[in-house]
């Protein structure tokens, strides 16, 4: 686990939101003064501000054709 800001989740994430694990699968993030939406398969959401959350980071892959040739 590690703590960054709400704001800078993505999907895939797991956020420990008081002791319940949350993978987000996807973010509402609206033009204007609303703050983004995180949600996961279960119908859970979180208003996403700047309030530091812990969370264990989705896993980045290259995607393929993207010039990483590292296997």
């Amino acid at each position: 686990m590690t703590t960054i800001y709400a704001d800078d989740l993505r999907p895939g994430d797991v956020v420990d939101y008081h002791g319940e694990l949350h993978r987000i699968t996807h973010i509402e993030r609206c033009e204007g003064w609303a703050w983004p939406v995180a949600y996961d398969d279960a119908g859970w959401a979180m208003a996403l501000g700047h309030d530091p959350v812990d969370v264990r980071r989705a896993t980045v892959r290259p995607r393929p054709g993207s010039g990483d040739n590292s296997l």
